[in-house]
């Protein structure tokens, strides 16, 4: 009787053990899976900035920046369709986005990378109201656009998020299990164009120090 306890005992050890193990490995393998087919979203951004960081010409903190919320990012995403696979879906999510500005011209971008070049989906809201969306490859530096398409998409500012669906063949055609990387969503303020005033930016966010960055990977 107490060998049978023992090799009871003994063998509940070894079963114990090995399910530790297997549990171990499943935690270990469930976040590599998780990266690579899981799209962003609201809630799992490739971006997530931190608040209330607007900075005077891109470059010196102030407060209070109340009246700056509809410049101030939140966060970015990109996704994907099955049934819509040739399109590929930029969103960046502001504190307090308006349909129209009171004085100035608000520039809202996304820029990334691949393939060794450059793209930029971009909107400008003034006074006046909206722009079309655009998108497309942009110069070395990021300041201008090669040549570049009008977009479908949308300015939710209920929802506070800005939208484009972007033809992929119009940003270099990324492929199943290509990564889109360096993603960067940024805004500025200006006076508009029509002010005569000259186009400096005067205020801007940049993720200079985001909560999170990380890459896409293209799933259709």
């Amino acid at each position: 009787m107490v060998e049978i306890m023992l090799f009871n005992i003994n063998g509940g050890n070894q079963m114990k053990n090995k399910i530790i193990i297997i549990i171990i490995c499943t935690l270990l393998l469930l976040p590599v899976f998780s990266f690579s087919t899981i799209a962003g979203d609201p809630e799992n951004p490739e971006v997530e900035d931190r608040i209330r960081d607007v900075l005077l010409f891109g470059l010196f903190p102030f407060l209070p920046q109340f009246n700056f919320k509809y410049v101030d990012i939140i966060s970015a995403w990109i996704f994907e369709e099955s049934d819509n696979p040739e399109y590929l879906y930029m969103n960046i999510k502001i504190r307090d986005l308006q349909d129209a500005t009171e004085k100035y011209d608000a520039i809202y971008v996304i820029s990334w990378a691949y393939n060794s070049a450059t793209y930029s989906a971009s909107v400008h809201i003034s006074p006046e109201g909206a722009t079309s969306l655009i998108a497309g490859p942009t110069d070395e530096e990021g300041n201008d656009y090669i040549n570049y398409v009008v977009c479908e998409g949308d300015i939710d500012s209920i929802n506070d998020i800005i939208s484009w669906k972007i033809p992929k063949d119009t940003i270099g055609n990324p492929s199943i299990g290509n990564k889109i990387t360096n993603i960067v969503p940024h805004t500025h303020l200006r006076y508009p164009e029509s002010s005569g005033i000259p186009m400096v930016d005067l205020f801007k966010d940049l993720p200079w120090n985001a909560k999170i960055t990380k890459d896409y990977q293209i799933e259709y």
